[in-house]
């Protein structure tokens, strides 16, 4: 024999006495075997900490400032920085990879007040940032999260009797927010936000405020296997709920899959709002991931106003959803678990973590 045909079989003959568990295994061989991924995902409603819904009960200009004084009172008393503590609690005890939070508010003041001269969002002062406050929070437990997205969705600003004065008004603006947190391990990319087209207008003492929402999406990986991750805030008046639903519909039949979709979506089933039917359909696919593995009602939502209250018995509704989407094999749902509903979750004061529960769930993931 040759010597370069030697050459060529020495690697086969060096491998010929092991060939059961080594050269030609393929059980040894990584890129032979699928990647997989076992991780949480949560979404969390964390409240704004008043009713703003209150507002629409103003029949004239001049009934706003009381009750946009109400609204904001009820927010300094629901104490954010407080409540975050707990949630962030939830966060440390769950692991989750990736966090949909909802409601994530930044309040600013202005004093004094010129609304009736300008009536756009303009006030500065800082005097609650609840992004900053949960993000605080986490660090100091050593939790590596960071904001993966945001979108911005309603700014609105009105005048308030903060001292109890009706000549005496203190501008209050509120923006809303929807986040993504991702832990950091969780590689992200292609980050895509935005508003929904259709929008609410809500009266208010002879004018309107829009109610402006969105959503935000993602491409994660980890543990070398990739999905894509959505988070959004649906209204909950109608027709806000099922036009947000039906364009959040077409949204996601374009991304990729496996997909995860989390969110208050204000709709669930037999809820007033069909929402939850537009999306849970053969349509797009998804499956709600509480009717798969979750125990129990899985109600999710809402303590009063004040989040002090004694009991559970205010949740009765399940619109806080974890949906997703995927062949079965490269997509699964192991857990899913509310947080933030039992009575031992409130803090030392009596307040609830927010005027939701939270939904946790473990999903199996595949390449």
């Amino acid at each position: 024999m040759s010597p370069l045909r030697m050459l060529h079989l020495a690697p086969l003959l060096a491998c010929a006495p092991l060939f059961l568990s080594a050269c030609g295994d393929d059980n040894d061989d990584d890129s032979l075997q699928p990647d997989t991924a076992q991780f949480k995902v949560m979404t969390r409603n964390i409240y704004l900490g008043g009713n703003i819904e209150l507002l629409a009960t103003a029949q004239a200009p001049q009934d706003i400032p009381a009750l946009a004084a109400r609204i904001y009172t009820t927010v300094q008393a629901t104490q954010f920085a407080e409540r975050a503590k707990l949630i962030a609690d939830e966060i440390q005890s769950t692991d989750p990879a990736l966090i949909g939070l909802q409601e994530v508010s930044l309040f600013r003041t202005q004093s004094p007040s010129d609304f009736s001269s300008n009536p756009l969002p303009n006030a500065t002062t800082v005097t609650y940032d609840f992004l900053a406050i949960l993000q605080a929070e986490l660090q100091s437990r050593g939790l590596n999260y960071r904001v993966a997205a945001t979108i911005q969705n309603a700014d609105a600003e009105v005048p308030a009797a903060l001292a109890g004065n009706a000549t005496d008004l203190t501008d209050v603006r509120l923006t809303d927010r929807d986040v993504i947190l991702a832990r950091g391990d969780v590689q992200i990319a292609n980050v895509e936000t935005a508003n929904y087209d259709y929008a609410q207008d809500v009266p208010v003492g002879g004018a309107s405020i829009r109610f402006t929402r969105g959503y935000a999406k993602l491409d994660a990986t980890l543990d070398r296997v990739s999905f894509t991750f959505v988070n959004t805030h649906l209204e909950t008046l109608r027709p806000g709920n099922e036009n947000q639903a039906a364009e959040l519909a077409t949204l996601v039949n374009g991304f990729k899959r496996p997909l995860i979709v989390v969110g208050d979506m204000n709709s669930g089933p037999g809820a007033v709002t069909t929402g939850y039917d537009t999306l849970v359909s053969a349509n797009t696919g998804l499956v709600d991931a509480w009717t798969r593995v979750g125990t129990g009602n899985g109600f999710t939502c809402c303590f009063s106003e004040t989040v002090n209250d004694t009991s559970t018995a205010a949740l009765d509704e399940r619109i806080d959803l974890v949906l997703f989407a995927g062949e079965a094999k490269a997509i699964d749902v192991r857990s899913a678990v509310v947080v933030g509903g039992d009575l031992e979750n409130r803090s030392a004061s009596g307040l609830w973590p927010s005027d939701h529960a939270g939904l946790v769930v473990e999903f199996f993931v595949s390449r």
